[in-house]
């Protein structure tokens, strides 16, 4: 396995313990967890990760949007969109939101009138 290079993240709410720790868990325990990240060991070694619910939603989110850049970013159509749409941007050849509002406004009530 190669080494990692850089800096080292230490995150001060990941709080490391023993299996038997583990019995002394309750609801009222875990429901206090404060965005603490529990590592459960057997000799030093991790085996399992306890985290908050709302921990554990907001990671879900965060891959989900993960999975979601990467689906666009290997989607050549997307891709090139966004490509597009950014040199757009670096070009100046874009319109305000409002003036696009407006357009869109104006459109509809031409087919309906």
């Amino acid at each position: 396995m190669p080494e990692k290079v850089g800096i080292p993240y230490i995150d001060p709410n990941v709080q490391y313990v023993g299996v038997s720790k583990l019995r002394s868990l309750n609801a009222t325990s875990l429901q206090n967890l404060d965005a603490k990240t529990i590592v459960v060991q057997e000799n030093n070694q991790p085996i399992a990760v306890i985290v908050g619910f709302e921990q554990f939603l907001e990671m879900q989110r965060e891959r989900e949007k993960v999975r979601a850049t990467l689906e666009m970013l290997v989607n050549d159509d997307e891709r090139n969109a966004l490509l597009a749409g950014m040199q757009d941007i670096l070009s100046k050849r874009t319109k305000p939101f409002s003036a696009v509002k407006e357009a869109v406004r104006k459109k509809k009530s031409q087919r309906l009138g």
